[in-house]
């Protein structure tokens, strides 16, 4: 049961984090919109920004400033490919699962104003397939309209749908948001890649809190404390290469606890495009394996591979022109 839930789980990862769920209350109205793109825009809740530390590079060279630049109507389209496997063994019982789920996904920006950008996140299209130890594969494809697996409903419900909508201050901190609750990271970053405040050279590191419930063999909740830990790797043809890793900075003793936190560490590279101000791909992977998460000689072994890369980037019919020219970052 354990095995199924946490499969489960990371099948809809890649649609529940990417659709972004925080805590806010509205912000306070523009008066005067950049681009009336929507006439209407949905209660956002303030959500509490993040404290970031940053450490400048010891190398020195050249130094960069990482900001967002999205414009009034500009439609980002993404691809993103979600890869999972796990093995476990419990006592002489052994049993693996698999999903993959592949979705194409949009942000349309709604608003730009003092710093802050506002754009509506939606699901177009999703693939997805799980098989559980000699269990047959399921499968769903909303493009072919078939119904989908309960497992898959969810998801299914979603297609086409405004997921979130999501304002975000220049430095990528997400600063409101239209959703409910905070979202599951399962290791998967933010919505937005966080860049430093002030402008940085190769080699510089920067990292950002986070917090997990997890629950103990006691069935007494424990909070954990992570970080997301960055570092400017390169910078090329206006394109910065950014390595990420997770790392915990609660100890975990137990490999039941283990077992619940090791869908939350993973390690990757996220490119971000200098002069036009956004992320255009992330790469994050996980390796891990966990020894007695369920008594002496149970083992889990969990893999995962992410892969999302902008595919398109376009003004929406009947936006300005001017929003199609992109204002450079800074570079010092």
């Amino acid at each position: 049961m354990f095995l199924r839930k946490c499969r489960i789980l990371v099948a809809f990862g890649v649609l529940v984090v990417g659709g972004g769920l925080g805590m806010a209350q509205s912000p306070t109205p523009a008066k005067r919109p950049t681009e009336k793109v929507q006439d209407a825009l949905p209660t956002l809740r303030k959500v509490e920004r993040k404290e970031m530390t940053e450490s400048p590079s010891t190398l020195g060279g050249e130094e960069f400033l990482l900001r967002y630049n999205l414009e009034p109507g500009l439609v980002i389209s993404s691809e993103v490919t979600h890869l999972a496997k796990t093995d476990t063994k419990v006592d002489s019982s052994e049993q693996n699962s698999h999903s993959r789920t592949v979705s194409q996904k949009t942000w349309e920006v709604t608003r730009v104003e003092n710093g802050e950008m506002t754009f509506e996140y939606k699901i177009l299209e999703i693939d997805m397939s799980q098989r559980i130890g000699a269990d047959m594969e399921i499968r769903y494809s909303s493009k072919n309209g078939d119904e989908p697996a309960r497992q898959f409903q969810a998801a299914a419900d979603s297609v086409g749908k405004v997921i979130s909508t999501v304002t975000i201050d220049e430095q990528g901190m997400i600063v409101a948001r239209s959703d409910e609750n905070n979202p599951p990271n399962l290791g998967m970053g933010d919505i937005t890649l966080p860049v430093p405040k002030k402008p940085i050279a190769v080699g510089a590191t920067w990292e950002v809190p986070r917090e997990l419930r997890i629950r103990r063999e006691d069935n007494t909740v424990k909070k954990v404390r992570f970080r997301e830990l960055f570092r400017l790797d390169k910078v090329s043809a206006g394109v910065a290469t950014v390595a990420v890793r997770s790392e915990m900075l609660t100890p975990i003793t137990e490999p039941q606890e283990e077992a619940q936190v090791l869908q939350q560490l993973s390690n990757g590279t996220i490119k971000f495009d200098v002069d036009a101000g956004r992320m255009i791909s992330k790469e994050l992977g996980w390796d891990k394996v966990v020894v007695g998460f369920s008594g002496a000689g149970s083992v889990m072994d969990y893999s995962a591979r992410l892969e999302e890369q902008v595919i398109k980037a376009e003004l929406k019919a009947g936006a300005s022109k001017s929003a199609a020219k992109a204002k450079p970052a800074t570079a010092r």
